[in-house]
């Protein structure tokens, strides 16, 4: 039997996405059966043998989850890949649910051609083994030899599969990998990754990220498109995602666990380069205001954790306007970028400085000891704004005025301690005769 006369089963309720399917799968090399209903699907899997089944969930009747039980209950139907595709059930639980019911795989739409097709192929490959398997077992009789040459050909599938796949314990000792894991984890042979006890942990980067992969595994039973950081053999460290489950044995054998990993190296740095551009300010270079938030958002968490102190500071440049109504906007904005790298240099290392807006900065301390060592940064960032900038041959100076504000006597939360820190500049700007003022003392009203 030749792959091309093997079915493919597509249920959805919608001929639109019926439709959509069969175009995707019209290369592939099989034939396309339609259901438009759950009902209907479990009917036409009593009659007929199918390689595997695409299942949409949210159907009227009998939806997909009931659908693909009833399909496991079958004879015909038991062994037959499921995948679940859906375009509103995405959360957690109704994953879960999906790995459930019996199925293989668990899709998203729009759903991404050349993977689906790719895991469609490999299915077919599969079925074509098992339908030889079966006629091998027929005409030899001979089990133990029916077996041996089931085995070589999914292993043949094992061994040429481009993603990584392995069985592990769950003290993370491998007991099978395939060549596609060697090449990932920059690996010379099988004998180099088997059998060494507590190898997946010390391959992660991150102990915390495999604390949370082995979390989310135990509790849930599977864990799809993890991604982490791996150290290779070689010292380099690559992006990885992961898809496995925790399988139970039925002798009474120590839970372990398969997967399946595919490196998404290029994939991430972009992702991360995006995400950098982003929360990176175009025209000064430091942060933006969305990254000042989410870091003083983790900066309070660790405080309130530590019993820590944390200081902002909101920086107002005194003289910018003139400067931007005098000179121009782009010499205001390269004012800008010289303020920007001039405060830069006085920071700590551990310290964050952004642009919040216009001609205002804010700069994140963590790590101080008492509110005298904020003073001293905040006295250091105006010593350096005291000295002049050279604006079309002109020495000028602009100056600056600082409010501080401290978590937690003058706020709790990200909101409230930005915001006092700017009433404490705004105090210090109608008092007069200093730059520096704590929210304490200048942002109350007197």
């Amino acid at each position: 039997m030749s792959s091309q006369a093997q079915k493919v089963l597509i249920v959805d309720d919608s001929q639109t996405n019926l439709a959509l399917l069969e175009h995707m799968l019209g290369q592939v090399g099989c034939a396309i059966v339609q259901a438009k209903s759950g009902i209907e699907a479990v009917e036409l899997v009593k009659s007929n043998d199918f390689a595997v089944i695409l299942l949409d969930i949210q159907m009227p009747g009998m939806n997909g989850y009931e659908a693909a039980s009833k399909i496991k209950e079958l004879d015909r139907g038991r062994h037959v890949p499921i995948i679940f595709i859906t375009a509103i059930f995405q959360d957690d639980e109704n994953v879960r649910q999906g790995y459930e019911t019996g199925a293989v795989d668990y899709l998203f739409r729009p759903v991404d051609v050349h993977m689906l097709k790719s895991k469609i192929q490999v299915f077919l490959q599969m079925n074509q083994q098992k339908i030889l398997l079966e006629r091998e077992i027929a005409q030899r009789k001979l089990t133990e030899i029916a077996l041996s040459h089931a085995e070589e050909k999914y292993r043949s599938i094992f061994e040429r599969a481009v993603e990584g796949i392995f069985q592990c314990t769950v003290n993370g000792e491998f007991r099978e990998v395939n060549p596609a894991m060697l090449r990932i984890f920059g690996f010379d042979s099988v004998h180099e990754m088997i059998g060494q006890e507590g190898l997946m942990a010390s391959l992660s980067v991150d102990p915390d990220e495999h604390y949370e992969y082995m979390e989310s595994l135990k509790r849930d039973g599977f864990v799809s498109n993890f991604e982490f950081r791996v150290r290779r053999r070689d010292g380099e460290i690559i992006w990885c995602s992961e898809s496995s489950r925790l399988v139970t044995l039925d002798d009474d054998s120590p839970d372990i666990i398969e997967g399946v990993i595919e490196e998404i190296t290029q994939r991430k740095r972009t992702e991360l380069e995006l995400k950098h551009l982003a929360t990176i300010d175009s025209l000064t270079g430091v942060p933006n205001r969305h990254l000042f938030f989410d870091r003083l958002e983790h900066a309070l968490t660790t405080a309130k954790r530590h019993n820590r102190l944390v200081s902002v500071l909101f920086i107002d440049l005194n003289n910018f306007k003139h400067v931007n109504d005098t000179y121009g906007h782009q010499t205001g904005d390269n004012l800008l970028r010289m303020v920007a790298e001039r405060l830069h240099q006085r920071i700590r290392e551990s310290d964050t400085l952004a642009r919040l807006g216009g001609d205002e900065f804010g700069v994140l301390l963590e790590h101080i000891e008492d509110e005298e060592g904020a003073a001293i940064v905040a006295r250091n960032l105006l010593e350096v704004m005291t000295l002049p900038f050279v604006i079309q041959g002109e020495n000028i100076t602009i100056g600056a005025t600082i409010g501080v504000s401290f978590y937690p006597d003058d706020g709790k939360d990200c909101v409230t301690l930005i915001s006092r820190a700017d009433a404490a500049m705004y105090g210090v700007k109608k008092r007069g005769g200093v730059d520096i003022g704590t929210y304490a003392d200048c942002g109350v009203p007197k």
